[in-house]
């Protein structure tokens, strides 16, 4: 993944087309049983909370799919090839051409209508595990950012603000706690201590970064970028935004290194991310309000003609949270030269934010026009390759698995282009 490998599905372990069906099969099944399910009126909010689940996850599995294995969403690519759509509840092996863009969304839409119709009347748990009704709307909210909906941002979005705007305040956290991930230190997904998390999903046994790297202890191999132009560490003000030390590891220098043949020059801090330390549930995905918090931002931007004060204010809110109080200062309109400026802004915040999490960074490149992009690989210390994903690449979308393409003759696969190392 980190080279944009042309064979990138024989790469990957996740299984992330299959796996996405297999939900999409288990929601299918649900929802063709719902006119059948009978009830008590006492049960009512228990079908309600059940049909809200399948119709949302329904919804999420696609809009995985499609932003991975089509071209990003707009109006010029609808229809483009998206992903195939399948809403029978049984497993279905007959040959099939992929559904357009714009009618994978329309799907996604109307089940997102369904989900939001059934968890308004929904028995709410406070088990996390569970889609709730909140964690809907911050998915219809994405929907809709990718889409480029900035009114049904701004509606939805302000709602679920209006009953859910915790953001956890890094400046309360003993900062000790931070910049390790021993299991009784500090994670920002850690269900227990941060109410900002409002869905968690998925759980890895494993270590949730180490397949990025040959030697993780050591730092080569992936690396989060650091030097170049548009880099993600510099984007943080490393003093005093708490995130630089509670979402990265703080590296030491140790003495021991001599002895397992790492010279005494090695000096190079790598901030290896540790977003997923493990608190006895395994690592997991997380959907938390801050999300919400800089989408309706991003909408706010995008709509306004002019700096969108509603759009700093957002920001404020989230970072006030982020920095150290001691320092920070409310941004205001007069901080931002431009409407551009200030999306800028909006655009590195999600980056500082959400960097890690699901596939968010790759799905916000795609949207945000496909930009040129440069990693270095590191085989040693000064052995460096430098892979390059031009700008509007085809490798901006993966490969359709072989798994697919091998017993589907009429599904139509995605290009690819080499990308040599230099």
């Amino acid at each position: 993944a980190y080279r944009w490998d042309y064979n990138i599905e024989d790469k990957l372990v996740d299984n992330n087309w299959s796996a996405r069906y297999a939900d999409i099969l288990g929601c299918n099944v649900v929802i063709d049983a719902l006119p059948e399910i009978v009830y008590t009126q006492e049960e009512i909010g228990k079908y309600n909370s059940l049909a809200a689940q399948a119709y949302a996850l329904r919804a999420y599995n696609y809009f995985v799919l499609v932003n991975t294995y089509s071209l990003p969403w707009s109006e010029d690519n609808l229809d483009e090839l998206g992903v195939i759509i399948r809403t029978t509840p049984q497993i279905a092996t007959q040959p099939r051409e992929r559904s357009t863009i714009r009618e994978v969304y329309n799907l996604i839409n109307r089940d997102l209508d369904s989900a939001l119709m059934y968890a308004a009347q929904a028995e709410v748990s406070a088990n996390k595990h569970l889609i709730s009704p909140t964690a809907i709307q911050l998915l219809a909210t994405r929907v809709a950012l990718f889409q480029e909906d900035w009114e049904k941002v701004i509606e939805i979005g302000n709602t679920f603000l209006s009953e859910h705007a915790f953001v956890l305040d890094l400046n309360t956290i003993d900062e000790s706690t931070f910049g390790d991930n021993g299991s009784g230190n500090f994670s920002i997904f850690n269900l227990e201590t941060n109410n900002e998390i409002v869905f968690t999903f998925g759980t890895d046994p494993s270590a949730p970064y180490t397949y990025l790297s040959q030697f993780a202890l050591y730092g080569l191999g992936f690396r989060p970028s650091y030097s170049d132009e548009g880099a993600l560490l510099p984007l943080y003000d490393k003093e005093n935004d708490l995130r630089y030390l509670a979402y990265f590891m703080q590296d030491v220098y140790d003495e021991g290194f001599p002895i397992l043949g790492i010279p005494e020059s090695w000096d190079y801090k790598f901030q290896y991310p540790i977003k997923y330390t493990d608190h006895g549930g395994g690592y997991q995905e997380n959907w938390r309000t801050v999300e919400v918090i800089l989408t309706v931002a991003e909408a706010y931007t995008r709509q306004s003609e002019d700096v969108s004060a509603d759009a700093v204010t957002l920001l404020n809110q989230l970072r006030r949270c982020r920095i150290r109080t001691s320092v920070y200062t409310d941004l205001t309109t007069a901080d931002f030269a431009s409407q551009d400026d200030l999306l800028q802004f909006v655009w590195e915040e999600r980056r500082r934010e959400l960097c890690f999490e699901e596939a968010m960074r790759f799905w916000d490149l795609r949207r945000q026009g496909m930009p040129q992009i440069v990693h270095r690989y590191y085989h040693t210390r000064n052995n460096v390759e430098t892979y390059v994903l031009s700008e509007g690449s085809p490798n901006y979308v993966l490969a359709i698995p072989e798994s697919e393409t091998s017993n589907n003759f009429l599904i139509t696969p995605n290009s690819r282009e080499v990308i040599e190392a230099q």
